[in-house]
């Protein structure tokens, strides 16, 4: 069983068009598309590793009408909830896809502000949840009201009841997760290209950035840096890796980043060596991108895609 929490979920209103600009009206036509799904970094690797086969609850927190929705979309994909209901609402994130510009313009909430009260309950709950799952995958933004302190909490809860935990964040709360050595740690660099008050970019720069994060934790396993989908960057304590995918065409980046998380998750379940679990992680990326919708649809296609992954090793 694997716990996935997603402190501060979202209502995901998704729109396809054909030309995209701003100052006009715009219509749907016929073939374009409009979509409504339950959103959050931690909802959507939830959603992928229930197609993959695993048991998964998903936790967080949600208020209002869109809470329930939210919810209730989970529940239809049938995954357990287990989210605390706070004040205030679930936010809603607008993405419009150009198909004509490829580009992709998002908009994301800010979300409900947590009162302190609520955060304790919630990690009360959350420890109690401990018991029943064997891995815990914590992702995405944090909600107003809370600090970054509250993911060394929750990884120290689940390291006293001997969990590892995978962590999909901001690089700006890495040194404070640092602190606690998670299994994995894969700071969310699409925005944001700094790591520790300087920028990071390029493959030597981020393998620069992992090892050192391995040098000063004492548990991590494996640092990864997905937002180059052509230029995978993992990092473990034994070895560097670069992967890649062949043929690349991308169509809508919309959840790669969780896809590929699912994917890693699956395939470490399965006891495979390191890089397989990469490779497979990387096929599961490349299964998203090269979809329309933010999340794959047909599981079989990864194993398909799996044949176009190279897995470099690197000084």
């Amino acid at each position: 069983m694997i716990l996935t929490v997603t402190l501060n979920p979202a209502i995901d209103k998704i729109l396809i068009l054909n030309n995209f600009e701003v100052h006009k009206l715009h219509r749907l036509e016929t073939e374009e598309m409009s979509m409504i799904t339950a959103g959050g970094k931690g909802v959507n690797i939830a959603h992928t590793l229930k197609l993959l086969g695993n048991e998964v609850i998903a936790s967080g927190f949600a208020g209002g009408h869109a809470g329930h929705m939210l919810c209730d979309s989970i529940r239809e994909m049938g995954i357990t909830t287990n989210f605390i209901f706070t004040n205030g609402s679930t936010r809603t994130n607008t993405s419009i896809l150009d198909r004509k510009h490829e580009t992709l313009t998002e908009i994301n909430d800010f979300g409900q502000e947590i009162p302190q009260e609520d955060i304790d309950f919630f990690i009360e709950n959350y420890e109690r949840l401990l018991n029943r799952v064997d891995l815990v995958v914590i992702a995405g933004s944090l909600p107003l009201g809370i600090s970054a302190g509250v993911y060394k909490r929750l990884i120290d809860k689940a390291h006293e009841h001997k969990k590892r935990v995978i962590i999909h964040t901001s690089p700006d709360y890495t040194e404070e997760i640092m602190k606690s050595s998670p299994f994995l740690i894969t700071p969310d660099m699409r925005s944001n290209h700094e790591l520790f008050g300087k920028p990071v970019d390029g493959i030597s720069g981020f393998l620069e950035a992992g090892r050192y994060i391995l040098t000063h934790t004492v548990e991590t396993e494996y640092v990864i840096f997905t937002h180059r989908i052509e230029n995978v960057v993992a990092v473990t304590r034994d070895k560097s890796y670069i992967v890649r995918p062949t043929d690349l065409t991308i169509v809508n980046m919309l959840g790669y980043g969780d896809a590929y998380l699912a994917g890693f998750i699956h395939a470490l379940a399965q006891n495979l060596p390191t890089t397989a679990v990469l490779q497979y992680a990387s096929a599961a990326g490349l299964t998203d991108v090269e979809d329309l919708y933010k999340e794959i649809r047909d599981v079989h296609k990864i194993e398909e895609n799996i044949s176009r992954i190279v897995v470099e090793e690197v000084e």
